[in-house]
C-alpha cells in the first residue's frame, strides 16, 4: 500500500509533467506555426524535449491530438515504437488511427 506522501508525490510529479508539457507544446506551436518543412517542425527543441519525456507524455500528446490536429505523429511514433497510422493518407486518418491506438491501450478514454 502506498503512503499518503508517496501518492501526493506521484500526483505532484504528474502535475509538474503536465505543466511542463503544456509550456513546451505552446512554445513549439508558437515557434513553428509558419513553418512548412516537417524536419524543422519535429526537430524543434521543445518538441524534442516532449519526446524525451517518454511514455508518460503519451496520454498528454493523445489528449492534445483529441482537441487539436497537429504534427504529433512523429513524437507518438518515437515514444511508442509503433505506427498505427502508416497506412493513412490524411492527417485526419492518421489522427483517428493514433487516437484509436491510444484508447485500445488505455492511454486515453473513449
Amino acid at each position: 500500500m502506498q503512503s499518503q506522501s508517496a501518492t501526493s508525490l506521484a500526483e505532484m510529479d504528474a502535475a509538474a509533467l503536465e505543466q511542463e508539457f503544456r509550456a513546451l507544446a505552446e512554445k513549439w506551436r508558437e515557434d513553428t506555426m509558419v513553418l512548412s518543412v516537417s524536419h524543422d517542425i519535429v526537430f524543434h527543441p521543445a518538441y524534442q524535449r516532449i519526446i524525451g519525456m517518454g511514455r508518460p507524455a503519451l496520454p498528454l500528446i493523445l489528449r492534445e491530438l483529441q482537441n487539436r490536429l497537429d504534427h504529433w505523429f512523429w513524437a507518438l511514433h518515437c515514444i511508442s515504437g509503433e505506427d498505427p497510422a502508416r497506412e493513412e493518407d490524411t492527417i485526419d486518418g492518421a489522427a483517428r488511427a493514433w487516437l484509436d491506438w491510444g484508447k485500445q491501450r488505455g492511454y486515453i478514454s473513449a
